[in-house]
């Protein structure tokens, strides 16, 4: 606007009067009247300053932007002043999604249109875009900085491979039931990610079924429970944390409790339970190894037979609620042979965790997936097919 234009403007006169007394709102507004974009720059900038809310500093320097139009200088100083108090803003509601990051990257790519490459590049930084920061840094000249960026771009990415590769062998490893190995590559994958929220959720889930204390359930449809274990002691009772659980009349919580002894023999012993504990229709008294086959009681209602097959037991629950549900244990690290409970599959116990095999089966499915000469490492909900048996581990 020409100095003659200006004097003959009552605008232009109107800016400059407001501008003297501060009222810059005013000012903003005549300098616009007038076509003046530098002074509309300038007081939407002044009017940003004393904005007294983010939302308004904001909105005032967005205006700002608007009047610098295309003149180079005015355009940068408006977009590195709306840059700067983007980025601030920005950083103060906190980076959490993807659309905080995006007005993280606007808020650069308005302090790049500016000349503030140095904190173009931090905010970039901030938000994990390492190359684009390098580049900003690159573009103010800032070589150290830029070559740092780029270094961080680079551990970004063998970071990035490495979490793609533990997920896929996580992946591979939980199909192929390597569970332990696929909790390590997990771990790995939360290691390795820079968000790694969705993997430690995966992580809780896999430590949550991991089955490490020597017992499975295996729920046949149409069948009674089997439970297989390798213990030492094993304790029956109506306890859910018991190792057979029994909901028959007149049971204690912890009933009874079996114990391999010396010779290898489980030994049976009741638990002070409130009816006490029978064998061969007598009451229990001390400690009475089981060899061979037999029958004893808990309570009135339940009973429950015993084979003994070298060092496996094999218990038979014959009367009360739990009619036919069965348990097998054996020694750690021996085979557990389900052939005697009706199961073509064998397991084998493994520092507490049950390794399926084939056995005798002819057709056996893991989880929908042929199974070879191969074992696998049961989780709490996997699923087994088994010739005509369908069990669902638990």
């Amino acid at each position: 606007m020409s100095f003659f234009r200006k004097m003959f403007s009552s605008d232009y006169r109107a800016a400059v009067e407001a501008e003297a007394a501060g009222n810059v709102d005013v000012a903003a507004e005549r300098y616009a009247l007038a076509g003046e974009h530098e002074g509309a720059v300038r007081m939407h900038i002044a009017r940003a300053a004393r904005a007294p809310n983010r939302h308004a500093e904001l909105g005032a320097l967005r205006d700002a932007m608007r009047w610098a139009g295309e003149d180079p200088l005015l355009r940068r100083q408006a977009a590195g002043a709306l840059g700067r108090a983007l980025w601030e803003a920005t950083k103060a509601e906190g980076v959490a999604t993807e659309r905080d990051r995006a007005k993280v990257r606007e808020a650069a790519e308005l302090l790049v249109a500016g000349e503030d490459h140095s904190t173009a590049g931090e905010a970039l930084e901030a938000i994990g875009d390492h190359l684009a920061a390098a580049n900003a840094y690159s573009a103010g000249g800032l070589v150290e900085r830029m070559e740092s960026a780029l270094a961080k771009d680079d551990a970004h990415q063998d970071a990035a491979r490495a979490e793609k590769d533990a997920f896929a062998d996580y992946e591979t490893h939980m199909r192929t039931g390597r569970r332990d190995d696929a909790r390590t590559e997990l771990a790995r994958a939360v290691a390795a990610a820079t968000v790694a929220g969705d993997y430690r959720r995966l992580l809780d889930q896999l430590d949550t079924s991991l089955l490490t204390a020597g017992k499975v359930e295996l729920r046949r449809r149409g069948k009674p429970l089997i439970v297989a274990c390798a213990a030492t002691k094993i304790v029956l009772g109506r306890d859910p944390l018991c190792d057979l659980t029994l909901r028959a009349g007149g049971v204690s919580r912890q009933h009874a409790e079996l114990e391999r002894g010396e010779g290898g023999a489980f030994q049976l012993r009741d638990l002070d339970s409130r009816n006490g504990t029978s064998i061969g229709g007598l009451p229990l008294v001390g400690r009475v190894p089981l060899v061979g086959t037999g029958r004893f009681g808990l309570g009135d209602e339940c009973v429950i037979d015993y084979e003994t097959i070298g060092a496996t037991l094999i218990l038979r629950v014959a009367g009360g609620l739990d009619r036919g549900f069965s348990l097998i244990a054996a020694p750690p690290g021996e085979l557990v042979d389900l052939a005697p409970l009706g199961l073509g599959v064998d397991l084998v116990f493994r520092k507490g965790r049950p390794l399926l095999g084939r056995g005798t089966c002819t057709l056996i499915r893991f989880n929908d997936e042929p199974l070879g000469d191969v074992r696998v490492q049961l989780i709490r909900g996997d699923r087994i097919v088994a010739d005509d048996d369908e069990i669902d581990v638990g």
